[in-house]
């Protein structure tokens, strides 16, 4: 029955089963299998296929979507539905492999968005608090430039990945919004290099009780593909984090790690660190045994297991 949902692309359902099937036995083998084969075509649909894609003609490369504003004439463009929807997906993709509910983009916000990159990409630069003097400003898009994670030199669904893997912030604060467990209500705009993401939403029902005994990862427990081990990995759970200790094991040999600052402020209260992992001699099958120990000696245990695959 697992296989035949996979086969039909029912992930939900699937997914929902085999989580069934391994509390009654943990170490079965052929749950083991139908998990690898259920996370591969997961990433297939759900991220290998969100990309924007390419074609070449002769010489020539055609772009699956490309921006067709103006900034002299202050033309915001429009992002085509599909596109959103594949960002949409990607965000999802993310979230829900990190065990986080998913979102949807709304139409206002994507407007509001697409304003606020399209004033970054007239001034060529990102800012927060766009100053009024900036051309091509209006009042949504200093709105949603509040509100937003900003990138250049990555728009659409490759900006998605880009806040996800968050490789140039210590505090991992882009990362930690895109796996926010609160928020439902996003918004996207994207232009020639710049990309504007309303993330910073608390509409979903909060429930900081759960999330004080369940922790959110990434990389995150269970099987992902090898290139979404980012340069810096994350720990999130309302809790006291001061002192904590991270330990990381690959079967009996310990990676060494520098263990970030701890800084509030960016959705859930997070650890971050960085191991010294060489991800080139990772191989499909390696496991990465995760320990987290907090005050009062509370521990919490989870596994990374690796894929290696390309549709």
């Amino acid at each position: 029955m697992l296989n035949a949902y996979i086969k039909e692309g029912e992930l939900v359902k699937a997914s929902q089963i085999l989580q069934a099937e391994k509390l009654k036995d943990s170490k079965d083998i052929k749950l083991d299998q139908i998990e690898i084969a259920l996370s591969k075509e997961n990433f297939r649909i759900n991220y290998y296929n969100t990309r924007i894609a390419k074609i070449q003609d002769g010489a020539k490369t055609i772009l699956e979507y490309e921006w067709i504003g103006d900034t002299k004439a202050c033309k915001m463009g429009v992002i085509p539905n599909y596109i959103q929807q594949k960002v949409e997906d990607r965000i999802n993709y993310f979230r829900v492999s990190a065990g986080v509910p998913p979102i949807y983009l709304d139409s206002q916000l994507n407007d509001w968005c697409q304003r606020a990159a399209l004033v970054m990409e007239s001034n060529n630069k990102l800012n927060h608090e766009i100053p009024k003097i900036w051309s091509c400003y209006g009042a949504e898009a200093a709105e949603a430039a509040k509100y937003g994670l900003l990138t250049q030199n990555a728009t659409t669904t490759l900006a998605v990945t880009s806040f996800v893997a968050d490789q140039t912030h210590p505090t991992l604060g882009n990362r930690r919004w895109m796996l926010y467990p609160f928020s439902m209500v996003w918004g996207h705009g994207s232009t020639k290099s710049k990309c504007v993401l309303w993330a910073l939403d608390d509409s979903r029902t909060r429930d900081t009780l759960y999330y004080s005994s369940n922790f959110i990862a990434w990389p995150y427990n269970g099987y992902i593909n090898k290139m979404f081990l980012f340069k810096k990995w994350s720990f999130s759970i309302y809790n006291d984090l001061k002192d904590a200790q991270v330990t990381m094991m690959i079967g009996k040999v310990p990676i060494k790690l520098k263990l970030e600052t701890v800084v509030e402020g960016y959705g859930l209260p997070t650890l971050v660190w960085t191991p010294e992992l060489d991800t080139s001699k990772l191989k499909e099958g390696d496991k990465i045994d995760v320990t987290i120990k907090l005050k009062g000696n509370k521990t919490y245990y989870y596994t990374v297991k690796l894929f290696d695959f390309t549709p």
